[in-house]
């Protein structure tokens, strides 16, 4: 009889247990390492580049999309990747999903037309690269590690795009 009573008490407690752990784990989780890129918006970069020109990364993501949050925790959060994106480029988040409203060489369209018309991005996250007059590059759709963001990154950065075919550089390019 006393094994009955006390199967309640154990199913509480059990309870309780399992929602702590949830609610540790998750706020464990969930804590963001500070941002070592220097965000800024699209239209900042526009006006940054009129007066300072340099190339424009545009990180093109989604709310839901796991890979870009992963990507945010394990390559954009890289010293080194952060370093050299905010001494070559001006970084740009873009919501693939927005509605706001932005310009686009003088065009007038939402963000989720500039990603997927302009920028061309069919999977998320994708990597976008402009040069100076906002021209694209190329967009990269698809998770990249650190050490393959570091080579294209370089590949524009340092405009070896404008001289050497991506096979040719990457199998001369070694990490400074």
């Amino acid at each position: 009889m006393k094994l009955i009573h006390l199967k309640p008490f154990y199913l509480v407690v059990g309870i309780a247990f399992a929602t702590i752990c949830i609610f540790t784990f998750s706020n464990f989780r969930n804590k963001e390492k500070p941002s070592i890129v220097q965000w800024i918006t699209y239209e900042q970069a526009q006006k940054l580049t009129a007066k300072k020109p340099r190339k424009i990364f545009i990180d093109v993501y989604t709310d839901w999309c796991g890979w870009c949050k992963k990507m945010d925790a394990n390559t954009l959060s890289n010293v080194q990747i952060g370093n050299y994106l905010n001494e070559k480029y001006y970084a740009v988040k873009l919501n693939a999903e927005s509605d706001a409203k932005t310009v686009y060489k003088g065009k007038e369209m939402t963000e989720r037309e500039l990603a997927s018309k302009i920028f061309k991005a069919t999977g998320f996250p994708t990597t976008v690269y402009l040069d100076e007059k906002e021209n694209l590059l190329q967009p990269i759709s698809s998770y990249l590690e650190v050490d393959v963001l570091d080579k294209i990154l370089h590949y524009y950065g340092e405009n070896f795009y404008q001289k050497t075919d991506w096979a040719t550089f990457e199998s001369m390019y070694s990490k400074k």
